[in-house]
């Protein structure tokens, strides 16, 4: 009889382990992707396009306390630490916003989306050929708990490749 539930409970693990596989990430990717709604679309655009006109009316502390950092591994959002702040408040004066336009967007996973803006800074005849002077930024926003939260893309960050 032991032998008997020795057997059972083995077999019952070994069919609950095979069960479980990993999904791969594409199988990720669009799992997250259909659970998105249009109100999903519109929340993530308004949260980056309000940023960006916040950085535009040069109301910097403000945009700065609209961005978060995100740790992928736990799955939280916490407001930016006072470096990271200091770091993109003194890029944003460097580089001010003049004007923007959002270049795409794209979502992936939870804490993996892309909204880019091309960023100009300055617009003088004699600054480039095309008479502006501009660059770009990626935000990142993650959704957490079934809220947005906007985070800054970091440098070896993924991207869609696709897109970009």
């Amino acid at each position: 009889m032991k032998k008997l539930v020795y057997f059972s409970l083995m077999a019952l693990i070994l069919l609950c382990v095979s069960s479980c596989k990993k999904k791969t990430p594409l199988q990720k990717m669009e799992e997250f992707t259909s659970s998105l709604t249009s109100a999903d679309t519109t929340q993530m655009l308004k949260l980056s396009n309000d940023c960006m006109e916040l950085l535009k009316a040069k109301k910097i502390d403000n945009a700065l306390s609209m961005l978060y950092e995100y740790n992928d591994s736990t799955k939280e959002v916490t407001p930016l630490t006072p470096q990271a702040r200091k770091r993109y408040e003194r890029m944003f004066r460097i580089f001010p916003v003049v004007d923007y336009e959002l270049v795409y967007y794209s979502f992936q996973l939870e804490g993996i989306n892309d909204v880019k803006y091309k960023i100009i800074f300055a617009q003088e005849e004699n600054v480039a050929e095309n008479g502006e002077a501009a660059t770009a930024l990626m935000f990142n926003p993650v959704k957490v708990d079934g809220s947005w939260y906007l985070t800054v893309k970091k440098a070896g960050q993924k991207f869609d490749e696709l897109k970009n």
